[in-house]
């Protein structure tokens, strides 16, 4: 991987190529609220907030990551947060700006990008027969059983980890699948529920497992098609996902989803990335194409400022874009698999004259 020299400051953005048409202009000139499905750089505010608060609890001079051949500490990532924090206003009048007061190295021209949403399952919060499937909470240190024992064996039934109960099994999959939603109570209330833990043992992939069975086919693996496959064949429920070991609990909160740094997701900003590549509180810009939606729509462009703030199964520079909650949410995020290019950005007044050099970038 190698840094990508600082662009001159490009003009302001024009949005109105069609969906999925190609574009040749530097992918600066393209970055606008518009293209990240936010409504202005202004509703970041919170996200790049709740990351400096997480960046205040970490040792200014300490190495945070290596960005291209740049090695930054986190008061340098805290540096970042605070100008981007500082432009908003001014960036929703003139994005162009980014280019001026920060440099992008490139992680990866190559990256892959996923998706992940909010769902909703139906689910009460005391036992009922329609509501048969059981969300239990982490069962504390120790060994803990696998998703067989736990599903279909019955090592946690009745031992007080309950905190619901679902009507669908394959809801709860997918709701450990994307790792926090909501339950829809059978009041018409709601309570979130968010990520608890996990039983340590390994994941693996179920959409993998069904290519492999030769029960569908690599190009139409996805969430839904998984889904689909679970409600034609009940039968083979249990064989498949016990190839999962994995397991995921969960804990009721006030709040949600909550990522993996311990603040709620917003959505088309924050991801879940590997933390020992990209850490909580990066700034990342991201170029990539999103499905078009409604299904059979052209592809979109998406081009975006992402702020790191939870984890998963993510390695290495795969970054999983949170999309929110919804019909349109679930299903970006069932479809979404793409190659991305990703850069780091950091603030110009960051950087040590060697790294400025190092880089390329002009004072």
């Amino acid at each position: 991987m190698t840094a990508a020299p600082a662009a001159p400051a490009p003009a302001a953005p024009d949005t109105s190529a069609p969906p999925g048409a190609a574009d040749a202009r530097p992918w600066q000139a393209r970055i606008s609220p518009a293209t990240q499905n936010i409504d202005s750089y202004e509703s970041m505010r919170p996200a790049i907030r709740a990351s400096l608060n997480h960046l205040a609890g970490k040792p200014a001079e300490d190495t945070a990551m290596l960005a291209g051949n740049v090695a930054l500490t986190y008061g340098q990532l805290r540096t970042t947060l605070e100008r981007l924090d500082s432009l908003l206003p001014e960036l929703d009048r003139n994005p162009s700006r980014l280019a001026e007061h920060f440099v992008w190295i490139t992680a990866d021209a190559d990256a892959l990008l996923t998706g992940y949403f909010e769902p909703w399952v139906e689910a009460s919060l005391t036992p009922h027969p329609n509501y048969p499937h059981p969300l239990y909470r982490s069962p504390g240190k120790g060994r803990k059983p696998s998703r067989a024992a736990i599903d279909f064996e019955g090592a946690l039934k009745g031992k007080g980890y309950e905190i619901a109960w679902a009507k669908s099994l394959i809801d709860v999959f997918f709701l450990q699948v994307q790792g926090s939603g909501r339950l829809l109570l059978p009041d018409g209330s709601t309570k979130n529920v968010v990520y608890g833990g996990s039983n340590g043992h390994k994941y693996v992939a179920v959409g993998r497992v069904l290519v492999e069975r030769g029960d569908i086919t690599e190009e139409e693996k996805s969430m839904q098609r998984i889904r689909r496959f679970f409600e034609e064949h009940p039968d083979k429920v249990r064989e498949v996902l016990s190839k999962n070991p994995s397991y995921i609990f969960f804990r009721l909160a006030e709040k949600g989803p909550i990522g993996g740094m311990g603040v709620v997701l917003t959505p088309f900003v924050s991801a879940a990335t590997d933390p020992s590549v990209l850490p909580y509180g990066t700034v990342m810009a991201v170029d990539a194409m999103l499905p078009g939606f409604p299904e059979g729509s052209p592809p979109e462009r998406f081009t975006g400022l992402l702020l790191a703030q939870d984890t998963g199964c993510m390695q290495g520079h795969h970054v999983d874009l949170f999309c929110g909650a919804g019909h349109k949410a679930a299903y970006l995020a069932g479809k979404m698999k793409d190659t991305a290019a990703i850069r780091v950005l950091v603030a110009r007044e960051a950087l040590t004259p060697g790294q400025a050099a190092a880089i390329g970038a002009a004072p």
